[in-house]
């Protein structure tokens, strides 16, 4: 069997995917300029405007960086004012992390970025591949669930 390479002009889908994956990131972070927030901000303001009780875990996740960078990046949304972090009611370990008004309209108008980058994307396939599509990258990523070592 012949080794791929980038070059070697077969197709190789996993780098395929990761250039579609770069412009796709490089066309947002382009769309998202005048809001001042990057790609991952915006994914971590449209969590919190979903779930203000959210782990930062679970936000790191969302935003595919670790949980101290998490952390980071939660000092600087908050110092820029996008959001407000306060200790839970009850719960006074946990802190409850709650977009302000500029980060509410930083997320929705990130949310019109994505979907803008998003129409982009697909518009050169038909309704039936874009959902295809959809179907067999899931399929992928379960393929690779797990078996980080």
């Amino acid at each position: 069997m012949r080794k791929m390479t980038p070059s070697s002009g077969e197709a190789w889908i996993g780098y395929t995917l990761k250039i579609t994956q770069h412009r796709l990131r490089q066309r947002l972070e382009a769309e998202l300029a005048g809001s001042g927030v990057s790609a991952a901000q915006n994914a971590v303001l449209l969590a919190i405007g979903d779930n203000p009780q959210i782990s930062n875990a679970s936000l790191a996740r969302t935003a595919f960086v670790t949980p101290q960078s998490m952390q980071g990046m939660l000092v600087t949304l908050e110092r820029d004012g996008f959001i407000v972090r306060t200790p839970h009611p009850q719960h006074g370990r946990l802190i409850m992390t709650e977009l302000t008004d500029k980060g509410k309209a930083a997320a929705v108008a990130g949310a019109i970025a994505s979907e803008t980058v998003e129409r982009q994307m697909l518009a050169k396939l038909t309704d039936e591949e874009t959902k295809l599509l959809g179907e067999l990258l899931h399929r992928c990523a379960e393929a690779l669930e797990g078996t980080e070592k």
